[in-house]
C-alpha cells in the first residue's frame, strides 16, 4: 500500500451540519493567510527528509503522518530545501493522483511561496493544481479563480504587476483578488519587481501616497528588507536635485521616519540598502524640519527680549537658504531656558521633532543651530551668539547630531575672520563664503 493509499484510509474531518457555516469559512480564511503550523526549523526539515527518503527506500510508511507528510509537500514546493531526485519523482507521481485536501492545500502553499517565473517546476505543479481542482481546499479554489495568472509560469507576475499599478491601494487590491499575503515570498516577490518597473516617477502626492499604500499596508505589518528599500529609493528619487511641494515633503518624511526611523541614527541596515542618494534626500529634509523647530523654540524663548525681534528677519534668511536646496543638514542644540520649551511642544503637539536635539551644557542660555552647507559648517546661535563658519574638515568644528555640546570648546575669538555679528550685511557676508 501507497503513502497515499494508507492516508487515503484515514478518516476525513468534514464539517458537520450544525457548524457555524460563516465561522467556518473566517477559520478557513485565516488559515490560508497565515498558515496552520508553525514553520519547520532548518535542522528539523532536514531531519524529515532523511527519514522520507529512507522511508522511500524501503517503501516502509510505518509513523509517518499525514502532517507530516504536508510539511514535506510544502517545503518541496516552495524550494526551502533540497530533496533527493528519488524523493521528488516520488511527490511529482503522488501527487497527480492525490485527493486529500490537507496535502493539496500543502501544495498550493509552497507553490505560491516558491512560484518562480519560467521554471518548468512552476509549470509542472501548476498543472498538477490545475488537474486536481476540485479535490482543492475551497479557499485555494477561489484564489486561482480570482488569479488565473498564477498558472502563466511565462508571464503572470508581469500580468498581475501591471494590473497592481492601476490600483490606488495595491495591498488592499491583492487582498480582494484572494492574495493571501501580498508581501509574501514567490509569486508576490516577482508581482513586486514588476509593479515597480511599472510605475511612473511618483512626482506628486497621488502617486506617492499609492507606493506607501503598498509597504504601509492598513491593518497589516510594513514591508520590510530590500523590497521595501527598493520602493523607498524610488519615492525619493525624484527629489535629488530639486524640492518637493511642502504637503507632499511633509507626508514622506512623516511616512518614512515613522515606518523606517531617521536615517541619522535608526535602522542603519535598511538606509543603506535605500543608499546614498536617498539617504541625503533624508537628511535634506530632516534638515530643513530640524531648523523650524529651532527657530519656533528659540522664538518662544527669546520673545520677551531685546534680540526676539531678530528672528523673523532670520527666518527667512535661513529658510531661503534651505528652499534653494542649499543646506544638506541641520541639528538643534539647546540651551536649559529652550529645552524646556522643547519638551513642553514635544509634550503638547505630539511632535517627535521637538524632542530630537542637542544639549548645550556650557553656555546653557545659548541654543545653537549647527548646518552644514557643502563643505561648510555653519553655527548660528541665539542669544547675540555670531554667526560662525568652519570648514567641514577644520580642527575644532562641530559635528552635527551629538547628544552634548560644550561650545565653549569652538567658539573663536573675538574679530576673528571666521565669525561675524548680526549686523550691516551679514547676510552678503554668509552667502560669500558659502559659495
Amino acid at each position: 500500500m501507497s503513502l497515499l493509499d494508507r492516508i487515503a484510509a484515514l478518516p476525513s474531518a468534514l464539517p458537520s451540519a450544525r457548524e457555524p457555516v460563516r465561522l467556518v469559512q473566517a477559520a478557513e480564511r485565516v488559515k490560508l493567510r497565515f498558515g496552520d503550523r508553525q514553520p519547520v526549523k532548518p535542522e528539523a526539515l532536514d531531519a524529515l527528509i532523511a527519514r522520507f527518503t529512507l522511508a522511500l527506500a524501503r517503501w516502509d510508511w510505518a509513523g509517518i503522518t499525514e502532517g507530516q507528510t504536508a510539511q514535506i509537500v510544502r517545503a518541496w514546493a516552495a524550494g526551502i530545501a533540497r530533496f533527493p531526485a528519488a524523493l521528488e519523482a516520488f511527490l511529482l507521481r503522488e501527487l497527480r493522483q492525490c485527493t486529500r485536501v490537507t496535502l493539496l492545500g500543502s501544495l498550493c502553499d509552497g507553490f505560491l511561496a516558491g512560484w518562480v517565473a519560467k521554471d518548468p517546476l512552476t509549470a509542472e505543479l501548476g498543472q498538477i493544481i490545475q488537474a486536481r481542482a476540485a479535490w482543492l481546499p475551497k479557499a485555494w479554489q477561489a484564489v486561482f479563480r480570482s488569479v488565473p495568472e498564477l498558472f502563466d509560469a511565462a508571464a503572470g507576475a508581469l500580468t498581475f504587476g501591471r494590473w497592481l499599478a492601476a490600483q490606488a491601494d495595491p495591498y488592499q487590491a491583492a487582498l480582494g483578488k484572494g492574495v493571501p499575503a501580498p508581501h509574501g515570498p514567490g509569486f508576490m516577490t516577482q508581482v513586486h519587481v514588476a509593479w515597480l518597473a511599472i510605475l511612473p516617477e511618483p512626482a506628486d502626492e497621488l502617486a506617492a501616497r499609492r507606493m506607501l499604500a503598498w509597504i504601509r499596508p492598513a491593518g497589516a505589518p510594513a514591508l520590510d528588507g530590500d523590497r521595501a528599500a527598493q520602493v523607498v529609493q524610488r519615492l525619493l528619487r525624484p527629489w535629488q536635485d530639486k524640492m518637493p511641494p511642502l504637503e507632499l515633503r511633509a507626508l514622506l518624511l512623516k511616512a518614512l521616519t515613522e515606518t523606517y526611523g531617521d536615517p541619522r541614527r535608526d535602522n542603519p541596515q535598511f538606509w543603506d540598502r535605500v543608499g546614498e542618494d536617498g539617504r541625503r534626500v533624508m537628511l535634506r529634509w530632516l534638515a530643513g524640519q530640524r531648523m523650524e523647530t529651532f527657530l519656533d523654540v528659540v522664538s518662544r524663548a527669546e520673545e520677551s527680549l531685546d534680540g526676539g525681534q531678530q528672528w523673523p528677519a532670520r527666518r527667512r534668511f535661513w529658510m531661503g537658504l534651505y528652499e534653494q536646496g542649499r543646506i544638506d543638514e541641520a541639528w538643534p542644540s539647546f540651551g536649559a531656558d529652550a529645552q524646556a520649551i522643547a519638551d513642553q511642544l514635544a509634550r503638547t503637539t505630539g511632535d517627535s521633532a521637538y524632542s530630537s536635539y542637542g544639549r548645550q551644557l556650557t553656555l546653557k542660555n545659548t541654543s545653537l543651530l549647527i548646518m552644514r552647507i557643502g563643505r561648510h559648517v555653519i553655527v548660528e546661535g541665539s542669544h547675540n551668539f555670531r554667526v560662525h563658519i568652519f570648514r567641514q574638515d577644520a580642527l575644532g568644528c562641530p559635528r552635527l547630531y551629538e547628544s552634548q555640546y560644550d561650545a565653549r570648546a569652538f567658539v573663536l575669538p573675538n574679530q576673528h575672520p571666521d565669525a561675524r555679528v548680526h549686523i550691516g550685511d551679514w547676510m552678503s557676508w554668509v552667502r560669500e563664503r558659502i559659495r
